[in-house]
């Protein structure tokens, strides 16, 4: 029981921190500006897509998690990034049974932090759409060794070299990367990818964006799969999700956030989506 409460709860975070890391990467900030979010994300399971990819029943379990993102112009050229996940809950619901009432395996609670993810961005010089290049840095920030199993983090240093490539209008962005994540400690390594659209709306105060994202691994470690989940090996994902963005200020400072997230296939992750609200500064 203990490896199955590993396997899901390390594979849940994925899809919780994924589409915080996926806005905007074609495009470099202006030196001096930069973008500040404030982002509460939950999932609620009772499912999960097993090492088959098929859906499979599993213990009611929820994922609760605050985090701030942040972009900052050092240069017009380059910009840092961080995602900082600095509260989560994880929870599994006690099991009673049905006739009697009676508890018969009790809930389970973890509350710590989660790892931290620092990047840098560098745009490249194309003229005709926007190209960039960013490495980030995973910090095994979070709690890899909680006794039950509720992990917030992976206990492994990775770092991820991705290219992303971006066009626009006034009104609308497109934009698309990929990513190679080096994972340490025998854990294979992780081939990435997103998506991205958007459309401005009512003089540009409403963004709608769709995004799709997903990891496929690439077999070469040699942690086997299924003791230790998403953070393990070979756990592979697909998702999409809208995501919108209102500006409640007249000068576009200022607003509030929503997304929701889920997995349209899977390995070892969870069948279940995750919902965001989030509040934030805009400092173009």
């Amino acid at each position: 029981m203990k490896k199955i409460v590993q396997h899901a709860f390390r594979l849940l975070l994925v899809i919780c921190l994924l589409p915080s890391m996926a806005s905007a990467q074609a495009w470099t900030r202006s030196k001096g500006k930069g973008f500040y979010k404030l982002d509460f994300a939950r999932i609620y399971a009772q499912n999960i897509f097993d090492e088959r990819g098929d859906v499979a029943p599993f213990r009611t379990l929820g994922n609760y998690t605050s985090s701030f993102y942040g972009e900052y112009g050092l240069l017009n050229k380059l910009t840092v990034t961080a995602n900082v996940p600095f509260y989560v809950r994880n929870v599994i619901n006690e099991t009673k049974g049905r006739q009697t009432g009676q508890v018969i395996e009790q809930g389970i609670v973890n509350n710590n932090v989660g790892d931290v993810d620092l990047a840098l961005r560098f745009a490249l010089p194309v003229k005709r759409f926007a190209l960039s290049t960013t490495v980030m840095f995973g910090l095994p920030t979070g709690d890899a060794r909680q006794v039950d199993g509720l992990f917030t983090g992976d206990g492994e240093f990775n770092q991820m070299l991705k290219v992303s490539a971006g066009k626009g209008s006034a009104r609308w962005w497109v934009q698309g990367s990929l990513g190679l994540n080096n994972r340490t400690k025998g854990f294979s390594d992780e081939f990435r990818y997103d998506f991205e659209f958007g459309y401005k709306f009512f003089q540009d105060h409403l963004l709608a964006i769709l995004k799709v994202n997903g990891i496929e691994s690439l077999q070469n470690g040699s942690v086997e799969a299924a003791a230790s989940g998403l953070f393990s090996n070979n756990v592979e994902y697909m998702g999409i999700g809208p995501e919108v963005l209102y500006y409640l200020n007249a000068k576009k400072t200022f607003g509030v956030s929503a997304r929701v997230t889920g997995a349209l296939s899977g390995q070892n992750v969870l069948a279940a989506p995750s919902t965001a609200i989030g509040v934030f500064l805009d400092f173009k």
